[in-house]
């Protein structure tokens, strides 16, 4: 597939570790001095490691001025009903206009039976994520709402005020129907972090074209999340984006030039403000620069 030629955003994976305390906002406001455009954190209510998304994004809404915030993402299965995930993603848009995207998944994974959570079907599970997008759709349509889905309903809702136009949904997936959905409705696909490997990576966006393309979108129309938290920036290679600075620019090149990537996802668990310098220090300005340059040579070519 052609360059897409969308601008490239960095972003941060905030692991919301409970041991880190207040230090999760020290390194929100990191990732905002170094440049980072975008913070991910992830939403996990059964893992008690773990603090709470909402309350974390809350908190870093109060202590950063511009970075852009994406939940990475948000549980449907522990967040019912729909409406209340859109209530909850506009009152942050309120509370710092245009700077919140909506990642939403379906959170069936295992565990969440321990805190009451239900364990839906793959076929409900796409059913459900489905009508929520619709009813999320309508609660920020600023007008009275009605819907009667299999699962979810809204019986003439109040209309919340429009939200900006930037108040997003991302959907995190990784099977072929979750792929279908995000071609048809969202704004930005996040791949599972193991969806990574060139080979398995480019079979999973050349679905997401073909889909888009049945839909009647551009490719343009979904922003696609580069999701790299598996991985590690460390001295010695071993292995696809196990290894140095520079092997990480040469290998994430293609993934944007080809693949039409445009968020750059980075996050280690282990080395977190180490980490953070080094991504943003060595990886981030030579590969900007090496996407630019790519993308002039092509200009120059078209224009000879």
């Amino acid at each position: 597939m052609p360059d897409l030629n969308r601008e490239l955003t960095f972003a941060s994976f905030l692991f919301p570790k409970a041991t880190e305390g207040p230090g999760l906002l020290g390194q929100a406001e990191l990732a905002e001095q170094l440049g980072y455009e975008l913070i991910a954190v992830p939403d996990h209510l059964d893992w008690p490691h773990y603090i709470d998304s909402w309350t974390l994004l809350s908190a870093i809404c109060a202590r950063t001025t511009s970075i852009e915030l994406l939940s990475c993402v948000s549980s449907l299965a522990l967040r019912e009903p729909p409406a209340t995930l859109a209530k909850a993603a506009w009152s942050l848009d309120v509370l710092v206009p245009g700077r919140f995207h909506l990642g939403l998944g379906t959170g069936v994974i295992p565990g969440i039976e321990s805190i009451g959570g239900p364990l839906w079907s793959p076929r409900e599970s796409l059913e459900r994520i489905t009508e929520a997008i619709r009813v999320i759709k309508l609660m920020w349509s600023g007008e009275e709402a009605t819907f009667d889905g299999a699962h979810y309903q809204l019986a003439a809702a109040k209309p919340l005020a429009a939200p900006s136009p930037s108040l997003d949904i991302w959907v995190g997936g990784i099977k072929p129907g979750m792929r279908r959905l995000i071609a048809q409705s969202a704004d930005g696909w996040i791949p599972g972090m193991f969806s990574i490997d060139p080979e398995q990576i480019t079979e999973e966006t050349l679905h997401l074209d073909d889909e888009l393309h049945t839909a009647g979108r551009p490719l343009t129309a979904v922003r696609r999340v580069y999701n790299t938290i598996a991985k590690k920036i460390q001295p010695k290679s071993e292995g696809f984006l196990v290894g140095p600075p520079e092997q990480w620019v040469d290998e994430l090149t293609p993934m944007v030039l080809d693949l039409g990537f445009d968020v750059i996802l980075y996050g280690d668990r282990e080395a977190t403000v180490e980490g953070l310098h080094t991504f943003a220090e060595e990886v981030v300005p030579e590969l900007t620069k090496r996407v630019a340059a790519a993308r002039r040579s092509v200009t120059a070519g078209a224009s000879s």
